[in-house]
């Protein structure tokens, strides 16, 4: 047999209705059985009316026409009818009377084994009538079917046969999905995900295919986050190599020439600097990806905001740009999530509005209620970002130079997406009419 038809399932599902299917019909027979007791079998009811209308006809015709008649009319009977009654010419015992009831010879509920009739013929002379009751009722049941378990063979075989079909049907169309989805795990257990199970299950349209669905879905999203990992690890791979790679020509430098030992340490702190910076992106990026956030509490989002801005206006003086915050001081801003990382993704998006900002620029930080949301809008007069590369600044290493704070890794935008989507927000880019690039964070609004 096809090992797919070897699982323990589908043996219990098979044999399950099947015996189900065999209870039921014992139970409809005890059903019938009970009912009928009421009611006296058409068998029985076929028996009594033969012999009374045999038995009443011979002690009728008998009477009249003596024994010449009522061989007469036995003539006429059927080879199986004749052979139970019999007629023989013999005085009547003292304690028989002739039956004079010929309409009651055999009442109903009464099967003795024979019936027997004293009758004094047309010719003054006694007879005995005996019809054998038992030869009858045995002969009757001789055309009935063996039966098995109250159910006749033929049609036990039949129904059997048709019930053991349907539970096969029925149990190969429930495996057979799980045996599917049990090779799909398999499979994605040892690497494959590109299995998918819906295109397969769709025409199903039961719960089943919408497990199929949920488990594409799955695999889609296992896809995905694999797939974003290893373009990960391949980006951060590549870019340790430069600072790694600066790292080994200054203490080669200073090897080969002592005098710029001094100018090399300083290369070195430089990119050790640059490293730990990446770093630790790198590790803030890791956390932000975490569906749940540690250390989650209520904070006011304003009092966040402006930490920010004043940390930022200090770093603002050197490129000379002004920093303006707009807040309403009546609003709510209370918000529930984690705020080192929260603050760590609005100083990310400041930051880069200030490195794409020149001196006497300015850099609008607002902060509004909009129904549910808390909205968070930071935008400069810098000089905006190619159309086509709005989508993918969020991306990791995605970078835009700029001319006055020098190259950044890519990281800091990718925090900011992962850290608002963590806590159920969004967040988007679009260039500004005016000029600069406009970025906006939404953060769901904590309601008492």
């Amino acid at each position: 047999m096809n090992s797919r038809f070897r699982g323990r399932l589908f043996w219990k599902i098979l044999f399950g209705f099947w015996l189900v299917f065999l209870l039921i019909g014992q139970l409809l027979w005890l059903g019938f059985s009970l009912n009928g007791k009421h009611h006296e079998p058409p068998e029985n009811i076929t028996v009594r009316r033969i012999v009374n209308l045999q038995m009443t006809s011979a002690v009728s015709v008998l009477q009249r026409g003596g024994l010449s008649a009522l061989n007469d009319m036995m003539a006429d009977w059927s080879p199986g009818d004749r052979r139970f009654f019999s007629v023989v010419a013999m005085p009547m015992p003292p304690q028989e009377k002739p039956r004079r009831d010929l309409d009651r010879v055999l009442p109903p509920g009464e099967f003795p084994s024979e019936v027997i009739e004293w009758v004094t013929g047309a010719d003054g002379q006694q007879y005995q009538l005996r019809y054998d009751v038992k030869g009858l009722r045995e002969d009757s049941r001789m055309g009935h079917p063996r039966s098995f378990l109250n159910i006749p063979e033929p049609m036990f075989i039949i129904a059997g046969a048709v019930g053991l079909l349907f539970s096969l049907l029925l149990a190969w169309n429930l495996t057979r999905p799980m045996r599917q989805l049990r090779e799909g795990f398999a499979n994605v257990s040892n690497g494959d995900l590109s299995v998918r199970l819906f295109p397969t299950m769709r025409r199903r349209r039961d719960e089943l295919s919408m497990v199929a669905s949920d488990f594409d879905a799955m695999v889609e999203r296992l896809s995905v986050l694999v797939r974003a990992r290893e373009e990960l690890l391949h980006d951060v791979s590549h870019e340790l190599r430069s600072p790694l790679a600066r790292l080994q020509l200054a203490t080669g430098l200073a090897r080969q020439t002592p005098a710029s030992v001094n100018s090399s340490l300083d290369r070195i702190d430089e990119e050790a600097r640059r490293l730990d910076k990446m770093i630790g992106e790198l590790l803030t990026l890791s956390r932000a990806e975490n569906e749940t956030m540690p250390d989650e509490q209520y904070f006011d989002l304003s009092g966040l905001l402006e930490a920010v801005v004043n940390d930022a206006r200090f770093e603002a003086q050197v490129p000379g740009v002004e920093i303006v915050l707009k807040a309403s001081q009546d609003a709510d801003y209370t918000v529930k999530g984690n705020a080192e990382l929260i603050r760590r993704a609005v100083e990310n998006v400041v930051r880069n509005a200030l490195r794409f900002s020149q001196q006497g620029q300015q850099v609008t930080v607002s902060l509004k209620q909009e129904s549910s949301w808390l909205t968070i809008c930071v935008s400069d007069q810098g000089p905006g970002v190619d159309a086509d590369k709005l989508s993918s600044i969020f991306d990791p290493f995605v970078r835009v130079n700029s001319p006055l704070m020098g190259k950044g890794y890519g990281l800091g935008l990718s925090i900011v997406r992962k850290v608002v989507l963590a806590h159920h927000g969004e967040v988007q880019a679009v260039n500004a009419e005016q000029g600069g690039l406009e970025l906006t964070i939404r953060l769901p609004r904590w309601l008492m």
